[in-house]
């Protein structure tokens, strides 16, 4: 089993613990979720680095300072980070 194979499942454990209502603090676990599963696909891109994986690492980023409850004015950080995720998937396809 590979790392990124266990932050997956980790995210999906995370993924479940939030639909069931679970809390821990105040983290944010749909964020901490979110996070894995993205450092998870990051982690397999890794070995070039180009402006996707810097997008998506980005969006690692922002997912994490949405976990940790950091806010900045009324901007959502998960909105932000799907967002990152999503260019970084278009940019793929459109480089490549």
């Amino acid at each position: 089993m590979s790392f990124s194979t266990l932050l997956t499942l980790v995210a999906l454990v995370l993924f479940i613990l939030a639909a069931i209502g679970w809390a821990f603090r105040k983290t944010d676990l749909i964020a901490a979720g979110l996070a894995l599963w993205a450092l998870a696909s990051l982690i397999e891109r890794l070995s070039n680095l180009n402006l996707s994986a810097i997008l998506l690492l980005l969006a690692v980023v922002a997912f994490v300072a949405a976990a940790i409850g950091w806010r900045y004015r009324k901007i959502n950080l998960i909105a932000v980070g799907l967002a990152l995720w999503m260019l970084s998937l278009v940019v793929t396809l459109v480089i490549h």
